[in-house]
């Protein structure tokens, strides 16, 4: 089985509020994200940081786990690792598909094709908008346990802005992991602060 992880812990700092409930055709960019994935995952989590207590008194989580990751500020790997930590322990899940809780332009289409997609167990699967790699993607069990081993310590050394900048994408696609492509013929399903109809 798999589970939907959706990563929304940031601060984003640059919009003075949480992007989190930013507006997007009527509805906050994250509900929109959740009511998407959690009509495709019998088990989906949220994964939340800051001002995690404003944003869950404004989103309906629908079915999914709140999860929240007091470690926030030290960017994506700390939220990868709370959610699989979390999901570690249920034994029926052997895979991720991992969510960026800023791109509700992610829809069931793209979705419906990745769970279709075969990969092997030791395999990632990553998907691709025309000319770039990027989120949602596939993470089997066979990974969780070297992800959640990434800490500030062992990725990057002592700078602090290389380390919260970690883009899982660039980490699989210049590994020695296998992964596995999958193609979508358009642009990449651009985030909040890239759109133009809000």
């Amino acid at each position: 089985m798999k589970a939907g992880v959706i990563l929304a812990a940031g601060d984003s700092s640059r919009m003075g509020f949480p992007k989190q409930l930013a507006e997007y055709k009527g509805k906050t960019i994250l509900d929109t994200v959740i009511d998407t994935v959690t009509n495709k995952f019998e088990e989906t989590v949220v994964v939340l940081g800051h001002e995690n207590d404003t944003i869950t008194e404004k989103i309906d989580f629908k079915n999914s786990t709140i999860l929240i990751n007091e470690n926030w500020e030290e960017g994506i790997v700390s939220s990868i690792r709370t959610a699989l930590f979390y999901l570690g322990e249920n034994k029926e899940i052997d895979s991720v598909m991992i969510f960026m809780g800023d791109q509700p332009a992610v829809n069931n289409k793209i979705i419906e094709k990745l769970l279709k997609t075969k990969y092997k167990e030791d395999e990632v699967v990553i998907s691709k908008y025309r000319y770039k790699l990027s989120y949602p993607i596939v993470i089997p069990k066979f990974f969780w346990s070297k992800l959640e081993l990434l800490t500030h310590d062992n990725l990057l050394g002592e700078d602090d802005s290389l380390f919260k900048n970690f883009d899982l994408v660039d980490f699989f696609e210049s590994s020695e992991y296998k992964s596995k492509i999958v193609n979508f013929n358009f642009l990449e399903p651009t985030d909040y602060d890239e759109q133009n109809d809000f």
